[in-house]
């Protein structure tokens, strides 16, 4: 199972008002390969310019309040190394701020 239309809108939508510049969906969203009680997991490129501090809790919290599911939001600069060519290899666009 993919992201629906729908929830895809409501990330979109969120993330037009917060500090981010991208962001992908990874993990079994991405592989087409998640069921009803997968997480959704999200990696975001951060718009630097401007604070986030405690707000990256919060925007976490919002998006599995809007979504109805658990969310994993990680931040690009926060991926491990080790980690990152598994990220890399699943991550699809699903948001890109309008410049």
């Amino acid at each position: 199972m993919k992201l629906s239309k729908d929830q895809t809108q409501k990330i979109t939508n969120y993330f037009q008002g917060q500090p981010v510049e991208k962001a992908y969906v990874f993990g079994s969203h991405a592989r087409e390969s998640a069921n009803i009680k997968s997480d959704i997991d999200i990696l975001v490129e951060l718009d630097h310019s401007k604070p986030i501090g405690l707000g990256f809790v919060r925007m976490q919290l919002e998006l599995q309040e809007i979504l109805h599911k658990n969310v994993d939001l990680l931040s690009l600069n926060a991926v491990s190394k080790y980690i990152r060519p598994f990220v890399d290899k699943d991550k699809k666009l699903i948001y890109e701020r309008i410049k």
